[in-house]
């Protein structure tokens, strides 16, 4: 296995000597995943702690009218489905696939519970990984059920860069390509924004 555990943000400072012991007794599984792949699927179940080694991922989620939305990108080292594994309902809300080749360890629930019951430091990083997503998805539900497409995209591309490939934007933003294009073109008029060699930035 190819994995510095201690860089992933759960396991930062903590106690090797726990980790060994538990992880060895119940080490879990590592996967490797090719661009494109499906990692895990919304509404399957949740049982473990996915976390990305190497790579990068995004979480989509599908509405009953079929409708994609692009909720997050992570990269790693990284932690995911660390406010899903000890859910009530204890399934995935949203599908995970490799947007980049990516190298994944899978660790059962049981194991992260032992840890964190044991490890303190773990214990306090697990609180900060789920309070820093949560805090991110209200920022997201902020810019989707509040902001207007145009104020969503000034706010992307200060907290992303550049807006170079239209299509991948438009995918993450959850609108189509050409009413993307539209809004651009709007923004540029009115001298919200610019381009770039880069692509579209802020004025």
């Amino acid at each position: 296995m190819d994995c510095d555990i201690y860089e992933i943000p759960l396991f930062r400072g903590a106690d090797r000597k726990v980790l060994e012991e538990i992880l060895g007794g119940s080490p879990g599984r590592y996967d490797a995943y090719g661009k494109g792949d499906i990692i895990a699927m919304q509404g399957y179940p949740c049982r473990s702690l996915y976390l990305l080694c190497k790579g990068s991922v995004y979480a989509r989620m599908i509405s009953e009218e079929g409708k994609e939305f692009t909720l997050d990108t992570l990269s790693a080292p990284e932690v995911l489905a660390s406010s899903f594994i000890f859910s009530t309902v204890g399934t995935f809300p949203v599908t995970i696939i490799a947007s980049t080749p990516c190298e994944i360890w899978i660790v059962g629930k049981e194991s992260i519970r032992k840890i964190i019951e044991t490890d303190k430091k773990v214990l306090n990083n697990y609180l900060t990984v789920i309070s820093d997503h949560s805090m991110f998805l209200s920022r997201r539900l902020n810019e989707f059920a509040l902001q207007t497409l145009s104020s969503r995209i000034v706010s992307y591309i200060e907290h992303n860069g550049a807006i170079g490939n239209l299509q991948e934007a438009a995918f993450i933003l959850g609108v189509a390509r050409p009413s993307l294009s539209r809004a651009l073109a709007q923004l540029v008029s009115q001298g919200v924004l610019r381009k770039s060699d880069k692509g579209y930035v802020t004025g």
